[in-house]
């Protein structure tokens, strides 16, 4: 992905707080360990990450980060993002990660990818992580629909409700 593009989006979302929902999309098996959940196995398929970006560091920081391919491993999540790729992401400036995940729990039958996965400073949640039983990009149209959001396309990074380029 072009730098000029992410820069673009980073500025756009810079000074942004709030929350966000990010898919991944494995296309082999992962088996790793991730910090104190201990080794994990996931299947090739649609996943969602629910994070947030309210202390330092705003939502573009956040999404350029989840992105890249040069990163420190610092999350869980990050062990899955350089496993797979990111092809779309959800902005909730006015809700909370814990929230996102239960309306999109409302939303599709998903299930947790592994418990303690993201949700490590939650007590409320089982994980952050969930798995999709298929195409994430339809739940995510629908979540950002119930909290005022606004889904990206990775390959693009524009607004899904933009104008999308031309391929031809």
């Amino acid at each position: 992905m072009a730098d000029w593009m992410l820069n673009l989006q980073e500025d756009r979302l810079s000074k942004l707080t709030g929350s966000y929902v990010i898919a991944i999309e494995l296309d082999e098996e992962f088996v790793g360990f991730v910090g104190k959940l201990g080794k994990i196995f996931l299947k090739p398929g649609h996943y969602l990450y629910f994070g947030s970006a309210r202390g330092p560091g705003d939502i573009g920081a956040r999404i350029k980060r989840h992105l890249s391919a040069n990163k420190k491993i610092h999350w869980h999540i990050d062990r899955i993002t350089l496993a797979g790729r990111v092809v779309e992401f959800l902005i909730a400036p006015d809700a909370s990660e814990c929230s996102l995940r239960k309306k999109a729990m409302a939303l599709s039958k998903l299930t947790v990818a592994g418990r303690g996965f993201g949700s490590s400073d939650c007590r409320l949640c089982p994980a952050h992580f969930l798995t999709v039983p298929n195409n994430s990009r339809l739940l995510l149209t629908k979540l950002s629909k119930t909290v005022d959001g606004e889904v990206y396309s990775v390959p693009s990074l524009l607004p899904m409700t933009a104008a999308q380029p031309s391929t031809v």
